[in-house]
């Protein structure tokens, strides 16, 4: 009998220790589980986080607005006589007697007054060049206000400036061209001595974003025949050994090219009057498109990092006024629209093409989409995007207003 309760005892005792180790086991793994289920949790959160993040940008970029919310109005006494360029999430506004800068609301940031003949103005990410094309003075301004003003010693005829406020001139004497290259603070950093028997007469220039690169289209006179050429400078360690820090060079025949640019710092588009060449630049120039298939008179161009586009004058068999292309820097067409009202401005931000007329205005994306379109009361000068989600700088001749796009259900047929 005690051998059995022994026996019941050690069973007993056997019994609990089993039900300790499943308890044990249990709850490790259930401690094991929570960190997968928790993780789980995290991806499902990023995926949503994601998909909304991603329905926000193609909304934004489908949405179609035909009307707009008055935010401000700053009146301008001075508008009349006055040009705008979009700067820094707002603009500057300039004449011949000073530049002004002007934040989202339309309040002055700073100004700066000059007397200038012909004022050039050129942006370029933070930096404002402005150069008084025939005479001599050039001003160089930040998002703080001027940094540097120089006096060059021939006339000033053309003007580019980098993202880090690097600036060339091409200067013109009776006999010779120069082409020079400042750093923001005004020093001078290279010189290029040009000839119209050796070179030609240079059209246009254009620096890289980061300065350290700068191409020229030059034109010759060879009898009664125009020719064009494209030379590509490299002021780093690449040219240092060239003469005149000249890397390579392209001979077009049958096109004069009035201007370049560099879509981005690597890539530079020759707009020539019946094709555009683009050409990759890391250090050296090589060929990397064109397009040539223009049938029509080309009325405007346009351009941003990534794409290039044009407005082609309609025919009388057509129903357009005009018609809108655009290309990406392989030179393939991405989609084209038919523009049905006059304009007096057309450009491009890295999201939008902005197209203003007298009073009609539109707004594509890079996608081929219709995002506004609108007649105003009056005539528009200007639309600049704030940076901020369907907000813009409307400039009329005595009022600036920001607005607000919204979509009126009233007038539900949407222009293409």
């Amino acid at each position: 009998m005690a051998k059995e309760k022994k026996k019941a005892l050690q069973q007993s005792e056997e019994l609990q220790k089993q039900k300790k180790i499943l308890r044990f086991n249990s709850e490790s793994e259930e401690e094991e589980s929570k960190p997968k289920r928790n993780f789980s949790w995290i991806v499902i959160v990023i995926i949503l986080l994601c998909l909304g993040a991603g329905g926000f940008w193609l909304m934004n970029r489908t949405q179609y607005y035909n009307d707009f919310e008055l935010l401000s109005v700053v009146e301008n006494s001075d508008a009349t006589q006055m040009s705008y360029l979009a700067y820094n999430g707002s603009l500057v506004k300039y004449s011949k007697d000073g530049i002004t800068y002007l934040d989202k609301a339309g309040n002055a940031v700073w100004m700066e007054s000059y007397k200038m003949k012909q004022p050039m103005v050129v942006v370029s990410d933070e930096y404002v060049a402005v150069a008084d094309l025939n005479g001599n003075s050039v001003y160089i301004f930040n998002a703080g206000g001027k940094v540097s003003a120089i006096e060059t010693p021939y006339t000033i005829c053309n003007l580019d400036v980098a993202d880090q406020g690097v600036f060339a001139v091409v200067l013109e004497n009776e006999s010779e061209n120069f082409i020079e290259l400042y750093d923001k603070n005004g020093k001078n950093l290279v010189n290029i001595r040009t000839t119209i028997a050796d070179s030609g007469y240079p059209l246009d220039i254009a620096l890289s974003d980061d300065g350290s690169k700068m191409v020229s289209s030059y034109v010759t006179v060879e009898g009664l025949t125009l020719k064009n050429s494209i030379a590509a400078y490299n002021f780093g360690e690449v040219g240092q050994n060239e003469t005149d820090r000249l890397v390579g060079g392209f001979q077009l025949e049958g096109t004069i090219v009035p201007k370049v640019e560099f879509l981005n710092n690597d890539t530079i588009c020759a707009f020539g009057d019946n094709q555009f060449r683009f050409y990759s630049m890391r250090e050296k120039p090589s060929e990397k498109g064109i397009i040539d298939d223009f049938s029509k008179e080309i009325q405007s161009i346009f351009y941003n990092s990534r794409y290039v586009g044009i407005v082609e004058k309609g025919t009388g068999e057509e129903n357009a006024l005009y018609y809108l292309r655009v290309f990406d820097t392989n030179g393939n067409e991405r989609f084209s629209k038919a523009l049905n009202f006059t304009y007096n401005n057309i450009y491009a931000t890295e999201e939008e093409i902005i197209i203003v007329g007298n009073a009609e205005s539109r707004i594509y994306s890079f996608q081929g989409n219709l995002k506004f379109s609108y007649s105003f009361p009056r005539e528009v000068n200007n639309i600049v995007p704030t940076g901020s989600p369907q907000r813009y700088i409307v400039v009329y001749d005595d009022t600036t207003e920001i607005i607000k796009l919204r979509y009126t259900k009233e007038d539900d047929e949407k222009v293409q």
